[in-house]
Formats: structure tokens, C-alpha cells, sequence
């Protein structure tokens, strides 16, 4: 999200010298004078304190325009515009008010809360500098305890946070080496714009040694360079290439086809501006009036930087708007009026970490170089650019031996606007304390959301396990960018006993209002829920969240390190300094397969073009493969297992060399096996255990309506040729491979023979039927090849006929026995068929894909009783309409209350994590 920002730092304008300012300060009312009290030139280190008697006496360099201002504790502020007109001295006197409600330090300290807290970091965040800011960690607000926050609601427009301070902030900023004491007039914060407004006067720290000094003068240079005052400046000079400055006229809105590479849009959504065509008009007194086509983008040339708008660009990028169509600076640059200019962008990031008095100079010997040696490196940067990581959260914090899991999230990016150019495909591995691989799955990235699930296999033994979850593209920068989630399995007769109780008003300024009503049926209740979502002034907001209902005794989880909002704290992570990677894995759009080519003769090249085919020409794609016979193809889109069929193809058409798949494997695990804080115990005797199972409804044979018989088909009838000796059907199929099978049906597939059936004959290979279609008389070579390209999981049965009474219906041709293959839609091979793809001369392979799930049983068949089980509801895509959810849950009978989680962030950003009860 861009946030926009607008500084009040005013009036100050042409500096002259030997110039001097006196006057005297009293009470109003009394006519006292008010001693040390203090008088300075806004925004500069220009000011002087009063004595004994109240008098003041400024000498130095005055400004020709300028905002004088005078400071008493206790008492208002007061300041002035005042305009030399070329006068070398100025008399000017103050009468302070004092303030009638003024709180004592003690009072105000005592003032403190949860909610004042966090008001305050925001405040930081605001006034001093943004979070990922190095500046913030050497500034700091001597005394907060003078702030005072409060919620607007006005009439009109959005509520907002407003900050006061009754007496003067006192900053001390150890990157820059100034004091700073900053009067504060307004401050507000909404939700995607902030602001404040204020005097400040600066001075000068004595610094320790001559090392401090010359950090500071560089700091100090370096933090003028790309700022309002030197834009501004090489605007009215009209000499931004010098400076280091490009300058574009952008539309007011981001069109919908706008693409971010910086190329294709020069000329299309942003224009180049000649700064000859911008108009500036001098006003006298030293101040010109800059007037600016529309919107601007101004590219900061000589600032490296991980910009999140352009895919190509590499260095900073800001947004300036005038809302008047022109904004006034004095001859140094300095801009006179803040809400004149809107800026957002890189230099919207400037705060008081980063500010500089108004009079100060730089050395323009400097040039900067000391910044981009030190800070930035191109490499760096472009690599951490393209850096992903997923976040996973399961429907429930523990499992049992054969149950469902759940798993939703999103993929984080170190860079936003590269998440439709990185991975599309997540990998999932479930490991035991061993180490040992025990599921590895595969899902689809859409839109940087994850969904997905698996059945946990019914043998795993009691223990602690490790969900990891991956991308290929993220492999390439190390440990930190892979996703560990551990979790127990417990035995069905325990259940976790959480030891360590969790606060349930949590985390985030996002508040989850529900609303509720229940209805009952026969078969179950139906819990209609509304969700509200609201920041902290109360005003709606849009949100993406992951949503969970479990049965009020089921532990959501085992701790707060791995809610979402932790996992933000890896967006702060940057790789370590000298980090470089030669990129081996690549970025996936689909399922994918990487290879070897090896041609026939010894001197081809290994340089191709490599020819992929599924099933019967359901995907078709070409590469090429490289110098050493490598070839990546991605993209590929299906579920479970597809048969691809690869070859180099010559000018012909035919076929020719040879092909090997390169195998991808899961990282391996490195450092101690993570084993998340629980405790057990045992669910009472009388208590019924509860399993999530996709099955999660009771058949009632009185409930049952009679099934409607569906016509027998041919195949039903094995193609009229009777019933088989034996039969494999899908059990055996999903979890078995070809040679296993075989096996089974005890079928020798070098003799090709049952058993011991026409043992001693000169036979040929038995009669191949595949969906009905018959393929007689095989030579043996090519029967083997066919019977083995098969892949298993993609079979709906396998029907053999050996003995002489069974087969003789099939004539001659089935003396060698019969093999009848039923296969799954889109699978049809033989000469006789109706395929399209004619495979002769390719090598096929079976590629895994996707991994099919039993999605969450969000709508049970109406007329079934419920399961008692511990998710209730899952749905981990959830999405707001203008800051509401709604949705209807089914809730079996016996289960009266319930806990609702609720994890994500909002449209702009902020994470929140929220557990509601409800009692039904």
C-alpha cells in the first residue's frame, strides 16, 4: 500500500546575513516577563533564549521570509509569519497564555495503557521514521509520556487517530546530530494517509570524537540529496539531469492494463517532461510559484533501490501531486506551504529521522558515492527482489493416524509486485522425527493463495512431525525461505491439554464483531454467521483471511510463533551481506519436467528443440534444450499422474535419440527437528473420540432414498466376453505400481505368461483389449512397451482371462490370454481408437501432478445425519464485501459450543489473528 504524507514545516526563504531579530516575551494578561524562554526561526538551528528580564536577541543569517516562533512550558505557543522586506533588524515582542489544564509529568506518565502503547508505536512510525528505516533505530522521543491520543468522528469523512502533546517533544537523533525540540499543532492518522504539523527547533549535538563529525556531515548530505528541497530546487533551476532527477507526467489512475515493466509503459501511461515546458513564476521577496502538469513520477537516478512498481527498474521512485496545480518555494528550494505537494512513493518515506534544518548547506564537492558503495549493492538488491516464502496453517493444531488435514495460506514476497512472475507451485512435505519423507505433495499457487489437503496414512505411529513447505524458485536462497509448521499425531484415545494459556484478545487493531442466528433441521443445525470487520476509529475494512470453527475443546494452536504475523517478520530478513547465488532452480508456472537429451550419434549437437505431448495431445509444448542436453519445460496443468510422451523430433518429424527425466527431490533437512510445546491426556471413557474425516455423515438406511439404477454400459459388461478370472480394481491401482500388479495377476511379463497356462507352448503375446478397442497379434517387444507405459493411478481396472474355459470365446487370438484394460477419460491408446497423437518413436513417462484432495465437506447431503467431529468449518480463502463475511455452517447435533479463528491481514496490510466463542 502507498500511504501519503504531508510534513508541516513552514515559511523560511531566502537567507541573508549579519541580520538580527530582538524583542521581549511577557504573560499575557500580567505583563511578566517570562525568563529562558525560547525564540527560533521554525525549522532551523536559528533561535536564542530569553533572560532575567524576558528579552531575546537573534544575530545571524535571517531568511527574507520566515516563521518566528516562541516557546514557554506551561504556556501556548505562539509563532508568526513575518517578511524582513529587506530590513537588517527586526523588533518583535510575544504574550504567551498560560495553559489552564496543563498536566504535570507525573499525571501524564500515569496515563499510560495497552492501547496508548500501541497508539505510540504508530506515532513512531509516523513522526519519526518508517519501520524498515536504519535512521529509526538512532532517533528517539526523550519524553513520550506528554502525547495524548484520542478517536475523531467527524460529521464527514473517515474517523481518525489524533495525537497531542501539551508540551514540546524532545527528540535526539544520533544519525544525524541534532536536538530537537518539536512543538506539535495537529497530528492524524487514518488508515492509508497520515499527517502532522509543528515547529521545530534544531540543535546541534557536540559530537565525541572527529569520527562522529564526519558521520553526521555525511548523513546529513546524504539525506538532502533526493529530498522536497532538492527536487524542488532542480525544478526551479531546471537542471534535474545534474541532480539526478527524471521527471514524468503519469495518469491520475493506474489504468487496467497497465503492465510493470517500465518499457512497455514509457509513452503510454507516463510521458518524459521537459522541465523547459514547466512554468515558474516569480512573486518577489525572493518565491516562485512552480506549477506541475498533473501527476508526476520522478525517477531518483542516483538512488539504488528495491522499488515495488517496476519489474526492470532498479532505483527509487516517487509521486508528487500538487492540488492547486502549483506549490511555492523560496530560492534554496525550501517549500513554503506542506499541503501545497502530496508525495508518496520513496519520497514519502521521509520523516524526522531523516529532516534537516532549513539552513543547512551541503558540501557540493559530495557526491554521494560513499552511500552506494556501503548500502547498496545492485546484486543484493535484484536478488532480494525475487525472494518468496509461504506461509501454512492447518484446520487444527494435532492429528490422528488416517484423518484429513487441511491446509490453506499465501505466499509472502519480498517485493509485491512480483508475485505474478514468481512460483505458481508449492510443494508440501510431511516428515517424521526420522527425517523420513513420509508424504510429499503438490499444489497450485493462485493469485498468491494456498489451498490444499492430504489423508494422513492410517499407520503412522504416535510422535512429532514436521509439515515443510517450499517452492523450487525458493530453494535458491536457503533455509530461511522454506515454511516449517510441526505438529503431534496422537494416539484416538488422547487429546492435546494445552499447559500454556493464550490471550484471547491476541493481536492486531482490527476488531471481528459476529452476529448470529441458529436454525435446526432433522439431520443437523445450520449456524447462519456474519462477520465485521473494523479498525481502530470503527471504520469497516476489506480483509483476506484463513477461517476455522472447531469444536470448543480443540486446541487451535500450539503457539504464537506460527501465527501470520510472525511470519511478516520475515519481509525484515534480508539476505546476508555478500549473499549471491547462481539461481539452479527455476521458477515454475505449472507442473514441470526437466531432463536430459542424449542424440544417436556421438558429434550432434545436445542443442535441440525437445517436443512434449500429454496424454493425447491434451498439452503440446516445445523447448529447447541447451549445450549440455538440459531441457525445462513448465506449465503443465493436471491432477495426479498424466502419461507425457518425449522426444527430439529432426526436420521429418521423426523421432530420434534418447531422453531422461532428472528427478526432483525434496531438500534435505538441516539443523534440530522443531518440536512444537503441548501436553496430553486422555479423552474420558465416556466421551466419544472425534475424527475429520471427508466421510463426516451417518447413512440411515430409513433416510436413504432408493439409488436409481444408471445403465449398464459396456464396459460394466466387459464387452459381452463374460466375467474374468481376476480382477485389479482402484485400491490396488492407486497405491500399487505396473510390476506390482503384474504380481498379482501372476503374469510373467518376460515370458509372457500366466502362471503355468500353455506352459511349453510356442506362443505369441496375449489379446490387449484397452476400453473395448482389441489389439490382436502383438509383436512382444511392442506389447511390453505398451503394457508398461501404462501408469497405474490412471486405470479404472485391469480384467485378465487365462484358462482355456474363460478365453475361448476370444478365438484364436486369445489362446496367450487376455489382458482387458479399462482406462480414465482421456487415456485411449491403440491403433483402432480415436486418438490423435500418434506416440510412435517417443519415450513415455509417467509425470506426477497436482495432488487431488477431498475438499472440506462445507455442504453435506441434506438428508444425513452429521459426524461429531473437531473442525467444524474450514475455509481458508475467506473475503470480506465492504468489511463483512457471511456464511452458513453446518453443525452436527452434540456440539453446543464452538471457537472461531480468524487469521490474515486487511486489503492494506495489517496482520491481525482473532479467536471468537460462541455458544449454540
Amino acid at each position: 500500500m502507498r500511504q501519503f504524507f504531508f510534513i508541516g514545516f513552514l515559511l523560511i526563504s531566502g537567507f541573508s546575513f549579519s541580520q538580527t531579530i530582538t524583542g521581549t516575551v511577557l504573560e499575557k494578561g500580567s505583563g511578566l516577563p517570562l525568563p529562558f524562554a525560547n525564540v527560533f526561526i521554525n525549522n532551523t538551528t536559528i533561535g536564542a533564549a530569553t533572560d532575567i528580564d524576558g528579552k531575546f536577541t537573534i544575530t545571524g543569517t535571517i531568511p527574507d521570509q520566515f516563521e518566528l516562533v516562541a516557546s514557554f512550558v506551561g504556556y501556548n505557543t505562539v509563532s508568526l509569519t513575518i517578511n524582513r522586506k529587506g530590513k537588517q533588524s527586526i523588533i518583535q515582542n510575544f504574550e504567551l497564555e498560560l495553559l489552564e489544564d496543563n498536566l504535570t509529568e507525573i499525571e501524564l506518565k500515569a496515563k499510560r495503557d495497552k492501547s496508548w502503547e500501541r497508539n505510540l508505536k504508530k506515532f513512531k512510525e509516523v513522526f519519526l521514521a518508517v519501520p524498515d528505516d536504519p535512521y529509526g533505530n538512532d532517533i528517539e522521543i526523550l519524553n513520550p509520556w506528554v502525547l495524548d491520543f484520542s478517536t475523531v468522528k467527524p460529521d464527514n469523512g473517515s474517523n481518525y487517530t489524533q495525537a497531542k502533546a501539551q508540551l514540546p517533544l524532545q527528540l535526539v537523533n544520533n544519525a544525524l546530530g541534532y536536538q530537537i525540540d518539536f512543538y506539535l499543532q495537529d497530528f492524524r492518522m487514518l488508515r492509508n494517509a497520515s499527517q502532522f504539523f509543528g515547529q521545530a527547533f534544531y540543535k546541534n549535538l557536540a559530537p565525541e570524537d572527529s569520527l562522529v563529525e564526519s558521520k553526521w556531515k555525511e548523513g546529513k548530505e546524504l539525506n538532502y540529496l533526493n529530498s522536497v528541497r532538492h527536487l524542488a530546487l532542480s525544478l526551479l533551476l531546471k537542471n534535474s539531469g545534474s541532480q539526478g532527477f527524471e521527471f514524468y507526467q503519469a495518469n491520475s489512475s493506474v489504468p487496467k492494463d497497465r503492465t510493470n515493466d517500465f518499457y512497455h509503459e514509457l509513452k503510454k501511461s507516463i510521458i518524459p517532461v521537459n522541465l523547459e515546458f514547466i512554468y515558474t513564476k516569480p512573486l518577489g521577496n525572493g518565491i516562485y510559484r512552480i506549477f506541475l502538469p498533473e501527476r508526476m513520477e520522478v525517477h531518483h537516478l542516483n538512488k539504488p533501490w528495491p522499488n515495488d512498481y517496476y519489474t526492470n527498474i532498479y532505483h527509487a521512485i516517487s509521486w508528487i501531486v500538487a492540488p492547486s496545480g502549483y506549490f511555492d518555494v523560496d530560492k534554496n528550494g525550501t517549500l513554503l506551504h506542506p499541503t501545497q505537494l502530496v508525495l508518496s512513493g520513496f519520497i514519502g518515506r521521509q520523516r524526522m529521522a531523516r529532516a534537516l534544518p532549513l539552513d543547512f548547506v551541503p558540501d557540493k564537492s559530495f557526491d554521494g558515492l560513499l552511500e552506494k558503495m556501503e548500502v547498496f549493492q545492485n546484486r543484493y538488491i535484484s536478488l532480494n527482489n525475487l525472494r518468496e516464502t509461504p506461509w501454512i496453517s492447518l484446520n487444527k493444531s494435532f492429528f490422528y493416524p488416517g484423518e484429513n488435514l487441511w491446509l490453506g495460506g499465501e505466499m509472502l514476497y519480498q517485493n509485491p509486485v512480483m508475485r505474478d512472475t514468481l512460483s505458481r507451485v508449492l510443494y508440501v512435505d510431511i516428515l517424521n522425527d526420522q527425517l523420513k519423507v513420509l508424504h510429499h505433495e503438490t499444489y497450485p499457487i493462485a493469485n498468491g493463495k494456498i489451498n490444499g489437503g492430504l489423508t494422513l496414512s492410517d499407520t503412522l505411529n504416535k510422535g512429532d512431525y514436521l509439515l515443510r513447505a517450499y517452492t523450487r524458485w525458493s530453494l535458491n536462497f536457503g533455509e530461511m525461505d522454506i515454511f516449517q509448521l510441526p505438529f503431534p499425531i496422537l494416539n484416538p484415545n488422547e487429546t492435546l491439554d494445552l499447559w500454556q494459556e493464550i490471550d484471547e484478545e491476541l493481536f492486531g487493531d482490527i476488531a471481528v464483531n459476529y452476529d448470529h442466528s441458529v436454525s435446526d433441521s432433522v439431520f443437523y443445525r445450520v449456524l447462519d454467521l456474519e462477520l465485521n470487520f473494523q479498525d481502530s476509529d470503527e471504520n469497516s475494512v476489506e480483509a483476506n483471511f484463513l477461517f476455522s470453527i472447531l469444536e470448543e475443546s480443540i486446541t487451535e494452536e500450539l503457539g504464537t510463533e506460527f501465527r501470520f504475523e510472525n511470519r511478516l517478520d520475515w519481509l525484515d530478513k534480508a539476505l546476508p551481506e555478500g549473499f549471491d547465488s547462481r539461481l539452479p532452480f527455476d521458477i515454475e508456472y505449472g507442473i514441470s519436467v526437466e531432463g536430459k537429451f542424449t542424440p544417436d550419434k556421438k558429434r550432434a549437437s545436445l542443442a535441440t528443440v525437445i517436443t512434449l505431448v500429454r496424454g493425447d495431445l491434451e498439452d503440446f509444448g516445445q523447448v529447447n534444450s541447451d549445450s549440455s542436453g538440459r531441457f525445462w519445460a513448465t506449465g503443465l496443468q493436471f491432477l495426479d499422474t498424466a502419461q507425457i510422451a518425449i522426444a527430439a523430433v529432426d526436420e521429418k518429424r521423426r523421432p530420434y535419440g534418447k531422453v531422461e527425466l532428472l528427478p526432483f527431490n525434496s531438500p534435505s533437512f538441516k539443523g534440530t527437528f522443531p518440536k512444537a510445546r503441548y501436553r496430553l491426556k486422555e479423552i474420558p471413557k465416556e466421551s466419544e473420540p472425534m475424527f475429520d474425516l471427508s466421510g463426516d455423515f451417518i447413512q440411515l438406511e430409513e433416510f436413504v432414498k432408493e439409488e436409481v439404477k444408471e445403465k449398464e454400459t459396456m464396459a460394466d459388461r466387459n464387452y459381452g466376453y463374460g466375467e474374468p478370472n481376476q480382477e485389479v480394481g482402484p485400491s490396488d491401482l492407486e497405491n500399487k505400481t505396473m510390476a506390482e500388479i503384474l504380481g498379482l495377476l501372476r503374469f510373467n511379463i518376460n515370458s509372457l505368461k500366466f502362471r503355468n497356462y500353455t506352459f511349453g507352448d510356442s506362443t505369441g503375446s496375449p489379446l490387449l483389449i484397452i476400453d473395448g478397442v482389441s489389439m490382436p497379434f502383438m509383436e512382444k517387444a511392442d506389447f511390453k512397451d505398451l503394457l508398461l507405459s501404462f501408469e497405474p493411478s490412471q486405470l479404472l481396472s485391469i480384467k485378465v482371462y487365462y484358462d482355456n474355459i474363460s478365453n475361448v470365446v476370444f478365438g484364436m487370438a486369445g489362446y496367450a490370454g487376455v489382458i482387458m484394460i479399462e482406462t480414465k477419460k482421456g487415456f485411449r491408446t491403440g491403433p483402432d481408437s480415436d486418438r490423435k497423437f500418434n506416440s510412435e518413436g517417443f519415450q513415455i513417462f509417467p509425470v506426477r501432478g497436482f495432488s487431488s484432495f477431498s475438499e472440506f465437506p462445507k455442504n453435506p447431503p441434506s438428508e444425513q445425519y452429521l459426524k461429531k467431529k473437531p473442525t467444524v468449518f474450514w475455509e481458508p480463502d475467506a473475503q470480506t464485501s465492504d468489511g463483512i463475511y457471511r456464511t452458513k455452517v453446518k453443525v452436527p447435533y452434540g456440539i453446543n459450543k464452538l471457537k472461531i479463528r480468524v487469521e490474515g491481514r486487511t486489503t492494506d496490510g495489517e496482520a491481525f489473528y482473532k479467536i471468537l466463542k460462541i455458544e449454540i
